[in-house]
């Protein structure tokens, strides 16, 4: 199994997922936020196709995930997989539109996993201000892979769904002083910071620290914001918290806001 961020952050988020071998072999698509061409064209630059994934999976239905997902299920012609509380969020989900873009819908329960070929999806229920919002694990050829963002606290990562997880996608979307003294108007930076915004650095790294896997391998800071925060303050509130859980050999980086970032 093998990831492909190709956007992470407010102006748009998407990721690739590769699982199998051969005829056996499937590409998924989580998320769409990014413009159709755009995220064709990083998919291109690193030697993958947008255009023939074998599903669709949905986390909510803010736009900077769900703008797309309709678009790229349709021209790839791939079952959109999502939540059906999350269908009615957004214009671009409508029935309607599913319908004359012929689109198939295949609806999934919280904590009810699922299969795409060989590749087994766990979707996980986060706190976020858009219901219903899902992470998911997701496992394949002996690997475990979560991704979780969009969340305003970290409960819901539990030791038992982080359990055995080798590679880890974890928001770090603010640093709380900036995010203070930042431009944002004091009721944006309330929803920010609640618990159905989005994680800080400092409870993404809690997060980490108590309850990060023996088996992790690689942690990848995702949905940084761009203006109240820095690659450098979240990879330090990261090494910290690996620190603190005594977990060495960890390779860390920061999901960029364009991709391609390959895992």
């Amino acid at each position: 199994m093998e990831f492909l961020i190709l956007g992470s952050g407010s102006s748009g988020n998407c990721a690739l997922i590769r699982a199998g071998s051969g005829a056996d072999s499937v590409l998924v698509a989580l998320d769409c936020g990014l413009p159709q061409r755009t995220a064709r064209t990083l998919a291109q630059s690193a030697g993958w196709s947008l255009t023939r994934v074998n599903a669709v999976i949905l986390t909510h239905h803010h736009a900077d995930h769900s703008l797309n997902v309709v678009g790229v299920a349709a021209r790839a012609r791939a079952p959109l997989y999502a939540h059906p509380d999350a269908l009615g969020g957004h214009p671009a989900l409508a029935a309607a539109e599913r319908r004359r873009r012929g689109v198939e819908d295949r609806p999934y329960a919280s904590g009810a996993a699922f299969e795409v070929g060989p590749l087994r999806c766990l979707p996980v229920r986060l706190s976020h201000d858009a219901e219903p919002t899902h992470g998911f694990v997701f496992e394949a050829d002996g690997r475990r892979l979560g991704f979780f963002t969009d969340l305003g606290v970290g409960d819901s990562l539990s030791a038992q769904v982080l359990e055995e997880v080798d590679t880890l996608v974890l928001e770090f979307n603010h640093d709380l002083d900036m995010l203070r003294n930042g431009p944002y108007p004091a009721h944006v930076r309330a929803r920010v910071a609640g618990d159905r915004g989005h994680l800080s650095n400092r409870q993404a790294g809690d997060v980490l620290a108590e309850r990060a896997p023996r088996t992790l391998r690689r942690l990848v800071l995702a949905h940084l914001s761009q203006k109240n925060n820095t690659a450098a303050l979240a990879h330090a509130a990261a090494a910290a918290a690996l620190r603190r859980r005594s977990l060495d050999g960890v390779a860390v980086q920061v999901a960029p806001r364009r991709g391609p970032l390959r895992g």
